[in-house]
């Protein structure tokens, strides 16, 4: 290999779980000196769990996690999160949900005191009428606020072509929640989301201290969920159909096309290949979790030239399925990939996360130094196979977006049209 590369215990992060009879699953990882202690929640539900009536409803729940703590004229949990000096954020993906929330140590109390306050939320989360129509709104100025011009529009579209064909791998997660979503709704994929919950407390904490009071937060509040399908290459709504071309007007200055492929979990030996490829590839991007996943990539430009992007990128797909990617280009992804991982070492907030996720994947919570193993011997050879085996061109699904008054699908040879 021509970059030296550190040894994967450099990623090591020692945490242990907190055996808590009928509590989600809690994580501990100390940090004395940190100053500060992050609690992280990681959800194992997502868009792609959502039924296509009622999607949005994870990122909704997100929102709700921020409001009101115990009745619906309460404080909003940022509110008093605010008193304790701290902050807050969540996320929602494809695959999963989260939120954190981070506050000064200078005291034992200090610690307690937001194990109190997360064991708060947890217990008495306000669903009801005024709290979803409030959030709904938010989550709809979000959306606006955040859209990428001129093509941040086509993201509804694309989510509803794709669940038209009955593929959930592409469910984008912060669409707007479905106008038919009720309060009942929203209650039932909060206890969804319940029984697939991790927290992780990282940071300044002293174990020992801190167990009665997440025993007084947590203790009985969760009953387990049995096992749930996962769905696996080969299942319906894991397979594209034969690649096409899907058009329609809009009003954008460019046009652009996206060709997407369905890829195994975020478990499967080729994962780590296939995300080697999307880096390098440029403007892709992977979504991989308990069972199938996407790649993406889009590409934009005058409309005429379209059928060179998809050409190009065909041809790309097929060289690395007969050669894998060269030597140079594995270096270099592998560097890119471990300066993230080496980020996320030196980020608190992020460091538990990804134990959380080590957790949910049923792995022990120091689990980024396999992470780090895994690029780490990452070879031309496992690229070449992961292209060979999941990414061949006529395994695409390719979607295509038209300037104003263009009447023609695109010219791209060796691609069926379908109607718009």
């Amino acid at each position: 290999m021509g970059v030296p590369l550190p040894d994967a215990s450099a990623w090591h992060f020692p945490a242990e779980m907190v055996g808590i009879p009928g509590s989600p699953r809690v994580v501990v990882a100390p940090e004395p000196g940190a100053g500060r202690l992050t609690a992280q929640w990681l959800f194992d539900a997502g868009a792609n769990d959502e039924a296509a009536a009622a999607f949005g409803l994870s990122h909704l729940v997100e929102h709700l996690a921020f409001g009101p703590i115990g009745a619906p004229d309460a404080p909003d949990f940022d509110e008093r999160l605010g008193a304790l000096g701290g902050t807050s954020d969540g996320w929602t993906d494809r695959e999963r949900m989260g939120w954190g929330a981070t506050v000064p140590v200078s005291a034992p109390e200090d610690a307690l005191a937001l194990v109190k306050l997360e064991g708060e939320r947890w217990r008495g989360l306000v669903i009801d009428d005024a709290a979803v129509v409030r959030q709904r709104s938010i989550v709809r100025q979000e959306l606006a606020e955040t859209i990428d011009w001129p093509h941040g529009l086509d993201r509804p579209w694309l989510d509803q072509l794709l669940w038209s064909a009955g593929e959930p791998w592409s469910r984008h997660p912060q669409s707007p929640p479905a106008e038919a979503s009720t309060v009942a709704e929203a209650q039932a994929r909060w206890l969804i989301l319940r029984d697939r919950a991790v927290l992780v407390l990282a940071g300044e904490i002293d174990p020992a201290a801190v167990t009665p009071a997440l025993q007084a937060a947590f203790a009985g509040t969760t009953t387990p969920e049995p096992p749930r399908p996962v769905a696996k290459l080969g299942d319906p709504g894991c397979e594209p159909g034969p690649p096409a071309v899907t058009w329609r007007k809009a009003n954008v200055a460019e046009g652009a096309v996206y060709l997407a492929w369905p890829v195994p979990g975020r478990d499967h030996p080729d994962r780590v290949a296939l995300e080697a490829i999307a880096r390098w590839m440029g403007g892709a991007r992977l979504s991989a979790g308990a069972g199938c996943g996407e790649l993406v990539v889009e590409r934009r430009g005058t409309w005429w030239s379209m059928h060179r992007h998809v050409t190009s990128i065909r041809r790309a797909i097929a060289a690395i399925a007969r050669d894998g990617l060269d030597p140079g280009s594995v270096d270099r992804t592998r560097i890119a990939q471990l300066t993230d991982l080496a980020r996320a070492v030196g980020s608190l907030d992020v460091r538990a996360r990804a134990a959380a996720g080590c957790v949910l994947a049923d792995r022990a919570p120091d689990c980024l130094a396999d992470e780090a193993d895994a690029w780490i011997h990452l070879d031309p050879a496992a690229t070449q196979h992961a292209a060979a085996r999941w990414l061949e061109p006529e395994a695409t699904t390719v979607l295509a977006v038209v300037p104003p008054d263009t009447l023609f699908a695109p010219p791209i040879p060796g691609i069926a049209r379908r109607p718009w």
